[in-house]
């Protein structure tokens, strides 16, 4: 750009004497040059300014010597006195402020010209705090941090979370199609979305093509399958969910409390039918191999193991906590990655019988055993306060890798819901002393039994108190394979995660993800493994 003729151009258009084709020049460096236009707003508003001051002067001097303002009587018309030396200078400074005008006015055109309004920024008022696996549909490209306003959001794959400015958090489970209106409204029109809203924020709203939820200062779930049809479920609080109707003046509502589902059906004509409580409807928790630290997320470990051996039992067994009498030939060691791999590691073992699967693993621990999640009130939380867990198939026909996956809507085929593939979740309870288990079935986990009989657990804590043993027995008739349990030469799908806790025993602190399908070992697309059940290893019966 040249500067000599830039400013050039101002003085001649502060001087009023701007030509056509000057004006068509200075317009093309403006559009050109940001610099250009810097220089420019600067010597405007200079000029805006002095021209303020040339016109206050000639106000205040013609006020001194009778204002111009005033048009003259008959009378001094008659007399046609001569006028002062003021009053020819008033004139003039009144024309010189009328010339500014003028040159002003076709400034601020050649200014519209040359730089249109720019649309004003969209208002940001949510953050993308977390993701996992996620593919986008709309927006394509977004990222962890990206700040977002007003508008649609398509989150094909995977999990992400969103916090607003508010503190209200939104955990959204794909596949779900969403809209952010502002802090204070949400639209989901297909999905699963967990809303947690604190107190300052109540009165937070998520609309469904069905029904609007009104939050009263809680925990909630909402989903909306592809046919429209719409559940609610509250964790925690309270919510009132209000029927979309075409009278107005019919609005039907209902108010849930936690521990309460609401299902609002896809038809015309719609009604609310309460229906059972279930804790795995929802993903309510983050889950991804991490440990928080700040803001951060550290990977624990990626996993490296691709195959476990589930060795013969070599006799009776005792669960008691000593593995003295195991077969551990099979066992696979894990360490998460630094700066945790002294505290935090597993050894695996699996063995197996005629009547029992047997588990197995000294899980090292800063923490042990402080798990104060009740067996008989929340078993689905139960492994966020320190666990074990396995996912595993017991059905040969279903062979390996395991192409199962948790169903949506209508599409579930024979393996997505098959009573053969389970998920098992080892604790020990602290206030009561007790080994618990929950066995969940099927991909969707929808069904499921805690603490069965016939099942044997022990859980013993290293003297210097910075790992623990667990160890069980679990009946295959417990498992879907009473008549048909897995034997020698069978490959299966298996995978192991364990979960650590911090001192409250309640706050999931991360976990390690082990036994795990190669391609999908990286945590690459569709790592989930309580979602898709090909990213499982493989178990190999001995």
């Amino acid at each position: 750009m040249n500067m000599e003729r830039l400013d050039e151009l101002i003085d001649v258009w502060r001087d009023g004497m701007l030509t056509e084709q000057a004006a068509a020049e200075l317009s093309q460096l403006l559009r050109n040059s940001d610099e250009a236009r810097r220089v420019f707003r600067a010597e405007s508003q200079m000029h805006g300014l002095l021209h303020q001051a040339v016109m206050a002067a000639a106000v205040e001097g013609a006020a001194g010597q009778g204002s111009w303002l005033t048009p003259p009587t008959a009378a001094e018309g008659l007399e046609k006195r001569p006028r002062s030396k003021g009053h020819i200078i008033s004139r003039r400074l009144l024309l010189a402020g009328v010339g500014v005008l003028v040159l002003s006015v076709t400034v601020a055109f050649i200014w519209l010209q040359v730089a249109p309004l720019q649309p004003e920024s969209p208002e940001l008022f949510a953050t993308l705090k977390r993701t996992s696996n996620c593919v986008w549909g709309e927006p394509p490209h977004l990222q962890r941090g990206d700040r977002l306003a007003a508008g649609p959001l398509n989150l094909r794959e995977g999990m992400a979370e969103i916090k607003l400015d508010n503190a209200v958090d939104l955990l959204v489970e794909a596949p779900a199609s969403l809209e952010l209106v502002d802090v204070g409204n949400c639209v989901l029109n297909t999905g699963r979305i967990v809303a947690r809203v604190p107190p300052t924020a109540t009165g937070y709203v998520v609309d469904t093509p069905k029904a609007r939820v009104i939050d009263l200062g809680t925990e909630f779930g909402v989903s909306v399958e592809p046919d429209r049809e719409t559940v609610v479920q509250v964790f925690d609080g309270a919510v009132v969910a209000e029927l979309k109707e075409p009278d107005a003046f019919d609005k039907r509502s209902h108010r849930l409390v936690a521990g309460e589902t609401v299902r609002i059906g896809a038809s015309d004509t719609v009604e609310l039918q309460k229906v059972a409580f279930s804790y795995e409807y929802f993903l309510r928790t983050f889950s991804t191999p991490s440990i928080h630290e700040g803001e951060e997320l550290i990977p624990f470990k990626p996993s490296e193991i691709s195959s476990l051996d589930v060795v013969a039992a070599p006799g009776p067994v005792s669960v008691d906590g000593d593995l003295s009498d195991w077969e551990l030939s099979g066992m696979f060691e894990a360490r998460c990655a630094e700066p945790f791999a002294e505290s935090c590691f597993v050894h695996g073992s699996m063995m197996y019988d005629a009547e029992y699967l047997y588990i197995a693993a000294r899980v090292g621990d800063p923490m042990p055993m402080r798990n104060l999640i009740d067996p008989n009130a929340d078993p689905w939380s139960a492994w966020m306060g320190g666990s074990v867990q396995l996912r595993l198939s017991t059905d040969r026909s279903f062979g390996w890798p395991l192409t199962a996956r948790k169903p949506y809507s209508r599409e579930a085929r024979p393996q997505d819901i098959s009573g053969r593939i389970v998920h098992l979740t080892l604790w020990y309870f602290q206030p009561r002393e007790q080994p618990c288990l929950e066995i969940r079935y099927g991909m969707n986990m929808d069904r499921g039994v805690v603490n069965p009989p016939g099942w044997q657990g022990a859980f013993r804590k290293a003297p210097d108190g910075k790992s623990y043993t667990v160890e069980c027995a679990i009946p295959w008739t417990l498992l879907g394979a009473g008549s048909d349990p897995p034997r020698a030469g069978d490959e299966l799908g298996l995978s192991w995660t364990v979960n650590w806790s911090d001192a409250s025993g309640k706050r999931w602190k991360g976990q390690l993800v082990e036994v795990k399908n190669p391609p999908y070992a990286d945590r690459g697309k569709k790592a989930l493994t309580f979602l898709y059940a090909e990213t499982w290893g493989k178990a190999v019966y001995r």
